[in-house]
């Protein structure tokens, strides 16, 4: 395509993170900006809309904006085209309102169909596909039963308080809240990853109809780091906390160190890489601060949250968008502007984590922190993301 190719005419030739990125970005500023509006204004508690929209509105879009524009492409079959991209983002925006109205049910119900058509798209592709996806994304398979199985449990739970046993209101949020993000966060990482570091990837195989050679150990490897991860919900769920902890952490870490060795990694590959290795370290930092300060969970789980995910999150949305607008020399340079919002999100976290310890001013702190959140993803706004509106050079 030429560079003076048309936005909309560049989401429909099949790449939907064009339009989800940027709706994520707003989706994830109005989840945390939910905060200051109830320390200094005069809206309502907002803990259930914020969760909600920040899991099933901001986090999602960028799940499906990835997977909806990689997964074509590995699978080597026909596209999104634009009225998908246009029904999920709609189906995000709907989500975001009842989660604002106090709809939450309904809210649920409406990311269970998003996240039912989504899969539904990418399932009828994979059957004309001409090539086998990486082994490491039977994870991004697992992340979306969890967060089906989630989010099902979460309706039942709210819908029937009294139905299922109690420890399966914990089992589904965590199923919801964690399992799918952590797990497709695997799967897409040891695929994509190593390529921040200059390393090779384990997960590139010759094109085959069929599992090639030494793909099937790897997807076992994959599926039983995945499967632990779900064992320690189902711990954590019936009050096994240390446990359940130590045993995600040990996956992640167990899991990372044979798919993406950063520690081989050289220290001069640019702000991407030094990004990147924060949020990787941060996620099970968070779980392993839980398992020494159990009392704390609620609020130590942000490191893996903010740091972790979110920083995960957007450092891996820059390099598709730096990588799909011609931008790819910048990929191992250092970045003020990707240095300034890890800064921020890690200030953002810090303020956030450090507020539950000064009960005095929790709650003045949740908005500030909240404030840093929305100043590193407008940082990104202003530096990265008019990288959507340009066509990859020819």
């Amino acid at each position: 395509m030429s560079k003076s190719t048309s936005y909309i005419a560049l989401i429909a030739a099949g790449e939907p993170f064009r339009l989800l990125f940027p709706l994520g970005t707003v989706m994830g500023v109005l989840g945390v900006m939910l905060w200051p509006a109830y320390v200094w204004g005069d809206a309502t508690y907002p803990l259930l809309a914020h969760a909600g929209i920040m899991i099933q509105c901001f986090l999602a879009s960028f799940v499906i904006g990835f997977l909806g524009t990689a997964l074509p492409r590995l699978l080597d079959v026909t596209k999104l085209k634009l009225q998908a991209s246009l029904s999920f983002s709609c189906g995000i925006l709907l989500i975001a309102t009842l989660h604002l109205m106090g709809h939450y049910v309904l809210a649920d119900l409406g990311f269970l169909l998003l996240m039912l058509s989504f899969l539904g798209t990418l399932l009828i592709r994979a059957r004309r596909r001409k090539d086998m996806p990486p082994p490491g994304f039977v994870l991004v398979l697992m992340g979306m039963a969890c967060a089906l199985i989630g989010v099902a449990l979460q309706i039942i739970n709210l819908t029937w308080p009294n139905f299922l046993p109690a420890p399966c209101f914990i089992l589904g949020k965590r199923l919801l809240q964690q399992g799918f993000l952590l797990l497709p966060i695997m799967g897409i990482g040891a695929f994509l990853l190593p390529r921040f570091f200059g390393l090779p990837s384990r997960q590139n195989f010759p094109e085959s109809l069929k599992p090639p050679p030494g793909w099937w150990p790897r997807a076992a490897f994959a599926a039983a780091c995945g499967l632990a991860v779900i064992v320690s919900f189902f711990l954590e769920a019936w009050g096994f906390l240390r446990s359940a902890w130590l045993l995600r952490a040990a996956a992640i870490l167990i899991y990372f160190y044979r798919e993406v060795p950063v520690h081989k990694a050289a220290f001069g590959r640019g702000s991407l890489a030094w990004s990147l290795r924060i949020a990787l370290a941060s996620i099970p930092i968070g779980y392993l601060s839980m398992a020494l300060l159990p009392a704390r969970q609620t609020t130590l789980i942000h490191i893996a949250f903010i740091t972790g995910f979110t920083l995960l999150t957007f450092t891996v949305a820059t390099r598709v968008v730096l990588g799909h607008s011609g931008q790819s020399e910048k990929f191992a340079r250092p970045l003020k502007s990707i240095a300034f919002m890890t800064g921020l999100f890690v200030l953002a976290m810090a303020t956030r984590v450090s507020a539950d310890w000064m009960p005095e001013l929790r709650m003045s702190h949740y908005a500030y922190a909240a404030l840093a959140w929305t100043g590193a993803a407008l940082v990104w706004v202003i530096y990265i993301l008019p990288g959507v509106r340009r066509a990859d050079a020819e």
